[in-house]
Formats: structure tokens, C-alpha cells, sequence
């Protein structure tokens, strides 16, 4: 089994803890923390980390990954992502490749490439007993997945909260449009949920709602609707 545990879910900060219920290892989804902040969601122990994801460079996703190499830890990253962070050949800096799958511990990981304003890619991760699904920072994915256990996709906002917003003056169109091009809204979530195989998921976990440009039990409710499955809002 994997376990899923939310440290930051916003756009101060996006991370993420799983652990495998088979040997206990544990990886780091994201660390858009900084690391203090880590260490304390992690109580200080770190012993069971074995690697750390990074999806792309922005400081919501990435201000913990400087620390996280410093010290040692084993963190991956797409090239360009380690070049914006200055991190390109550091030791423990690892590249990945979209459709290339690599091993960490006892989890198998394949990166796959998402839409967002820069590269960025989602990851399928599985501990040989389960599969999990993250999806963060795009508007849209061109893959679907089966036998997924656990998903975490972005929810961010609404296309009917943003023209009200937008036709009430509190929110430009530009910024509309690039909410639109770079981050998932409930409609394409929703698109997307329905073309996947959920025959084996366990627990969706919508991630990364916009503090005024979503609503929480609404997205809950919609989600629930559509999937039948069991919902959880990540907070934080």
C-alpha cells in the first residue's frame, strides 16, 4: 500500500509525502517548502527518504530542492529544470527523460510530459503493490493510465468562478487566460477522470486549488459525482 501525506498544497508551496507500506520506503512529491519547513512536517526524520520528484522549476514546486541536494538527498529533475536551478551536475541531481522509467528503492517511476508554461512533467509511481498517479501545473494531459490506486491532480480553479470573477472587474482577462494555459481546471479534470480506467482506484486527491478561483466542496462534489470514488481536498 502507499500512503499519502500533504505538506503544502497551494501556491505558497506544493509538497508531498508517500510511503510504502513494504519496506517503508518514502518520496518527496515536489518541495516547494522551505527546508525547515520540511524537516518539521517530516518531525525531523528524514531516514526513510529515499528520493525526491521535482516537476519544474517554479518556487512553488522547487524552493526546498537547493537543500535537499546540499544535504545529500537523491532528488530528479528534466534538465532544464536542473539548469534554471543551477543544479545541472551537481552529485545528487539526477535527470529524467519523459517515457524513460527509473528506479528509486523500491518504487518504479515513469515522468511523463504535462502542459504548462514551462517543461514540466507529471509522474506514475508504483511500489510493485500499487500505483500512484501525480499531476500538477497543467492544463491538460494527453495520457490516460490504468490500474491506478491513487491519483493527486491539480483542481485549481473553475472556467465559471473565473468569468464571473472576470465580469465582475476582480479578475483580469490576461490573468484569466493564463490561469486557462497553465493550470488544470475542475471542467479538464473532470474530461480527464472520465477517459481514465478507475476500475482499481482507491482515492482521488484533488491538489493545488487557487485560494479565490476555486470551491472546495463544489470541486469535492464534482469529482465524487462523475468517478464514484473516494475524494479528498488536500489542504494546507
Amino acid at each position: 500500500m502507499i500512503s499519502i501525506e500533504t505538506f503544502g498544497s497551494s501556491s505558497a508551496g506544493n509538497c508531498y509525502r508517500i510511503k510504502s507500506s513494504v519496506n517503508g520506503d518514502e518520496l518527496l512529491l515536489d518541495v516547494g517548502l522551505p527546508f525547515k519547513k520540511i524537516q518539521q512536517c517530516c518531525r525531523f526524520n528524514l531516514s526513510h527518504l529515499v528520493g525526491v520528484l521535482v516537476t519544474h522549476e517554479h518556487g512553488d514546486h522547487s524552493a526546498g530542492a537547493g537543500d535537499m541536494v546540499r544535504l545529500g538527498h537523491h532528488v530528479y529533475m528534466l534538465k532544464e529544470c536542473a539548469q534554471a536551478l543551477n543544479m545541472d551536475g551537481k552529485h545528487t541531481c539526477h535527470i529524467v527523460t519523459p517515457k524513460t522509467s527509473f528506479k528509486v528503492g523500491i518504487f518504479v517511476i515513469m515522468p511523463f510530459e504535462l502542459e504548462h508554461d514551462v517543461p514540466n512533467v507529471g509522474f506514475l509511481i508504483s511500489d510493485g503493490e500499487e500505483k500512484l498517479l501525480y499531476i500538477t501545473d497543467t492544463y491538460y494531459c494527453k495520457y490516460t493510465f490504468k490500474g491506478v490506486h491513487h491519483i493527486l491532480v491539480e483542481c485549481n480553479h473553475s472556467y465559471s468562478i473565473l468569468n464571473a470573477k472576470v465580469q465582475a472587474n476582480e479578475l483580469s482577462q490576461k490573468r484569466m487566460e493564463r490561469l486557462i494555459q497553465s493550470h488544470f481546471s475542475l471542467e479538464n479534470v473532470i474530461k480527464f477522470l472520465k477517459a481514465m480506467d478507475l476500475s482499481e482506484c482507491k482515492s482521488i486527491h484533488l491538489i493545488h486549488l487557487s485560494d479565490g478561483n476555486s470551491n472546495e466542496e463544489e470541486f469535492k462534489s464534482a469529482i465524487q459525482a462523475v468517478t464514484g470514488k473516494y475524494v479528498v481536498v488536500a489542504r494546507r
